[in-house]
């Protein structure tokens, strides 16, 4: 093998090398981008020390997840001014509760023979969100980016920052979504 024709082996090797790095990038950058709301939740959980079946830590969850549907009644408007007070009420309630397990004052847990159908109401609960996102005309997909990015900013060099009751606190960096543009 002469000179020109080893140097020509080098580079062929050299481009083969980059070309299975650049491969392995966008294997990575696809995976990435196909990440589920999910999956990006339970890494963001994860990084903020969050076990699972921990029960401190889905209580405080399950006082979490109240508050953001106590926080959407807050947004509905009914027809008659006695459906306006039952809502009102149940609003209320509803906070409270949420505020007290959040708190750590009240330990919340899925009830184990209800187990599959928690999973069920959850899933579903999902599913018709998404459907009053998408009736609604809201750019759900677009919102949810957002709303983790936001998350994420809670964080102080990758640690959370914790309130008492294990709430994800906001720390310095904190920036709260922008959700106008997608509504």
């Amino acid at each position: 093998m002469n000179e020109n024709e080893a140097k020509l082996d080098m580079l062929v090797a050299e481009l083969d090398y980059e070309n299975r790095l650049l491969r392995a990038r966008n294997e990575r950058l696809m995976a990435e981008a196909e990440a589920t709301n999910f999956d990006r939740t339970a890494d963001w959980l994860k990084a903020c020390g969050k076990e699972q079946m921990n029960p401190a830590h889905l209580s405080t969850q399950i006082g979490c997840h109240l508050e953001e549907f106590w926080e959407f009644l807050d947004c509905i408007k009914l027809d008659s001014e006695d459906d306006e007070q039952l809502l009102q009420s149940i609003i209320d309630d509803m906070g409270r509760l949420s505020n007290a397990i959040k708190r750590g004052l009240i330990q919340a847990r899925i009830n184990e023979s209800m187990r599959v159908h928690a999973l069920d109401a959850l899933c579903d609960s999902e599913v018709t969100g998404n459907g009053i996102a998408y009736l609604a005309d809201f750019d759900k997909n677009g919102a949810d980016k957002e709303v983790m990015a936001s998350n994420e900013s809670k964080m102080v060099d990758g640690k959370p920052v914790l309130l008492p009751g294990g709430k994800i606190g906001k720390g310095p960096n904190y920036k709260a979504p922008e959700l106008e543009k997608f509504v």
